[in-house]
């Protein structure tokens, strides 16, 4: 978190498959070393617990300090974050992803997460501001049928709350993702996301990726 610049309210996005799960995963490896994580999981998969527990081991971390909660529908993941004030507050929550959990049949998208984003970011935008901790939220994209394209679920609503905002694109390789910081009009790439055969992962920064393109 501290060499990609991201504090606070953490936002990932991108198509199925780019690599969302597998950042928040080393960035949770991390910040197991030092402090306690909360992966908070909306969809029932099991899948990245291998790649979390792989990548603890392979960063020194320690899994003791990950709790893993499973949660089966919306609103038990609404009340789950409306005590977070109340508890003990790890140094870092993952929440992935944040909008799966409704009903994804609704005839009108744009209802897709609403009660989510109207309830659950103006606590969690609360949490950051008054306490030393940061949290990623993972969002799903669809094809909204209007100018946007393949966007976050009620993306214009998150990014009033967040205070970073990273879309994730996966390369024809499919070992390396970029991840792009968007901020108002403008996008940059900050940093790449690589995973090797063994399914261990590693973030370059823009600037260490740079100064290797250069030769430095």
């Amino acid at each position: 978190m501290t060499s990609l610049g991201l504090r606070g309210l953490v936002h990932l996005w991108g198509s199925a498959g780019s690599g969302k799960t597998l950042l928040a995963c080393a960035l949770a490896s991390d910040a197991s070393k030092h402090g306690r994580v909360e992966w908070i999981n909306t969809d029932g998969k099991k899948s990245f617990v291998s790649y979390l527990k792989r990548n603890i081991d392979s960063s020194d971390g320690k899994v003791e300090n990950v709790t893993i909660t499973m949660t089966d529908d919306q609103s038990e993941l609404l009340e789950l974050i409306r005590t977070l004030p109340d508890s003990n507050l790890p140094s870092l929550i993952v929440i992935d992803p944040i909008t799966r959990v409704l009903d994804m049949a609704r005839e009108d998208p744009t209802l897709w997460g609403q009660e989510i984003v109207e309830d659950a970011l103006p606590t969690l935008a609360g949490i950051v501001s008054s306490s030393e901790l940061d949290i990623v939220i993972i969002s799903e994209t669809r094809m909204l049928g209007d100018s946007s394209g393949n966007r976050a679920v009620h993306h214009s609503t998150i990014s009033k709350w967040i205070d970073h905002d990273l879309c994730l694109n996966k390369d024809l390789s499919g070992s390396l993702t970029h991840i792009i910081r968007k901020d108002e009009d403008t996008e940059q790439e900050t940093a790449q996301l690589r995973v090797d055969d063994t399914g261990v992962l590693t973030i370059i920064p823009r600037i260490f990726h740079s100064q290797i393109s250069e030769g430095v």
